[in-house]
């Protein structure tokens, strides 16, 4: 695979260049002008059909304001759909360096794209990034949330520490005000992978925890406390700086944190990009767990969700779910596979239920919707999740215990962590230690809707979609602790049209 590297960001765009939320004919580009101005600096930017900038058309003039942290944003129109062009922008008497992006098809048969989750930075270098940029084979990359991550560098119990490896979070405080976001941002947007992840492919992203506080949800976080002042305040802060520092659209112009929408992709797909953290009730654990009223998604996106899946006329209707939905818990668990799931936060703290955090924490509103599936007899729904840092591929149903011979109604795809810890970090062996393999036998013993997991590697998964099937590709790299280009192909799946169950490919 021909390796890439952008050129080096620095002076005025010092933090490189980006693009995301393609449309067939938009795409948003994005860069931060470094400066010591009092007031506004005039930026010009400019679009073209190569990358020696020759057959520009489109081109501008902005602004990089103090009051949007001297982030730059331009909404480019009037573009040819699934056509690649090359931006650039200036000011200051500096020239950027160029960037690549790409629209989405008007017409299609077949979709490239990889999908990432949980990058934290003092845990890891984003080999990842590096990886996904040498590519040439994707129209856009998913992600799905912990973009940053907002922790202290020395992290209560309930975290874990950062490896050491000379990453230390800026600022080392756990982030709060509005300057502590833009300062993390700042770090990782700093970052050579990140540049060069940008500077390559549009980024289509939603939202975990973690660009707000660990366990967020609608009224606070289980990281945030009295003195930090209140919780909207800081949620507003994080909002803020997340649409300063990404190239984002709001979904709706007049609501500053909504992240749901959907994303049509030329009949074959569309993507349903949801937030499982904001808009939820607290998680708690049994007997309020189960209330029939509990929300993870909160009321309008609830109805938002069910009206747009069942309205959707894409042949394949894919969930962007920043949090496992499948059942990560069995009351027969064996007292012996219990620690390790625990370390990696598919069960609970106590290992006497579900991890509370993800959708087995809300089953009442998951059942509903899995029901509502059955009901309207989707089968063309395939979702992908991130948050838990270890590769799985689940078979959906409704009772996985109580009813297995219940046939599954659609198959779910989590992808890997890029560097946020998993077993094999949290436990001090090495990858792939026979502990861990031991660990993963002795769960899908038990978790028989689960076809396959890795507790320990870091990685991405590449989703290619066809009419007749949608294949997930998991790339696993040999470490984080130090820049590295090997990388393997870990396991390959398929999912055919029609047919919600996964085969596992040669």
């Amino acid at each position: 695979m021909p390796q890439y590297r952008a050129p080096v960001a620095g002076g005025t765009f010092a933090h490189g260049v980006a693009s995301g939320d393609p449309l067939t004919d938009h795409v948003v580009l994005w860069t931060r002008v470094t400066t010591t101005a009092a007031d506004a600096v005039p930026v010009d930017w400019e679009l073209a059909r190569d990358q020696a900038m020759t057959d520009v058309v489109s081109s501008g003039t902005t602004a990089a304001e103090a009051e949007h942290d001297w982030c730059v944003h331009v909404d480019a129109g009037g573009l040819a759909p699934a056509s690649t062009y090359w931006y650039r922008f200036e000011a200051q008497g500096d020239t950027s360096p160029v960037g690549r992006t790409r629209t989405l098809p008007a017409e299609t048969d077949h979709l490239r794209f990889a999908m990432v989750s949980c990058a934290k930075f003092n845990a890891g270098f984003f080999n990842a990034y590096a990886r996904l940029a040498a590519r040439d084979d994707l129209d856009f990359l998913l992600h799905l949330g912990d973009y940053i991550y907002e922790a202290s560098n020395t992290p209560p119990a309930s975290q874990t520490p950062g490896a050491d490896i000379g990453r230390p979070f800026e600022p080392l405080h756990e982030c709060v005000t509005l300057d502590d976001y833009r300062a993390r941002y700042n770090q990782y947007h700093r970052d050579s992978d990140v540049q060069l992840l940008h500077s390559r492919h549009p980024i289509i992203p939603t939202i975990d925890d973690h660009e707000f506080a660990d366990g967020a949800w609608r009224e606070g976080a289980t990281e945030h406390k009295p003195e930090y002042g209140p919780w909207s305040q800081r949620k507003a802060n994080a909002f803020r700086v997340r649409e300063e520092w990404l190239p984002v659209r709001r979904p709706d112009p007049a609501d500053p944190e909504r992240v749901w929408r959907s994303v049509a992709i030329a009949g074959l797909a569309e993507l349903f990009l949801m937030d499982t953290r904001t808009q939820r009730d607290e998680p708690v654990p049994e007997p309020a767990m189960s209330d029939a009223g509990r929300t993870a998604l909160g009321p309008a996106q609830r109805v938002w969700l069910r009206e747009s899946v069942d309205a959707s006329t894409a042949r394949w209707r894919i969930l962007a779910n920043p949090s496992v939905i499948g059942q990560t818990w069995n009351p027969d668990l064996p007292m012996d596979v219990r620690p390790a799931l625990k370390k990696v936060k598919l069960i609970a703290d106590d290992e006497q239920g579900p991890d509370w955090d993800q959708w087995d924490g809300y089953p009442a509103e998951r059942d509903s919707f899995f029901t509502h599936l059955i009901d309207q007899g989707i089968d063309n729904l395939v979702v992908l999740s991130g948050d838990v840092h270890v590769s799985l591929v689940i078979e959906l149903q409704r009772d996985p215990f109580g009813r297995p011979d219940e046939p599954p109604l659609a198959v779910e795809i989590v992808t890997p962590s890029m560097t946020s810890q998993n077993l094999d970090d949290k436990m001090g062996w090495p990858r792939r230690d026979e502990q861990s393999l031991a660990a993963e036998r002795r769960a899908m013993e038990f978790l028989p809707h689960w076809k396959w997991v890795d507790l320990d590697s870091h990685g991405y998964v590449i989703i290619d979609v066809t009419s007749d099937r949608l294949t997930a590709e998991y790339w696993h790299l040999d470490t984080v602790l130090e820049s590295s280009p090997n990388e393997e192909r870990a396991s390959v799946w398929r999912v055919d049209h029609g047919t919600p169950r996964v085969v596992r490919v040669a």
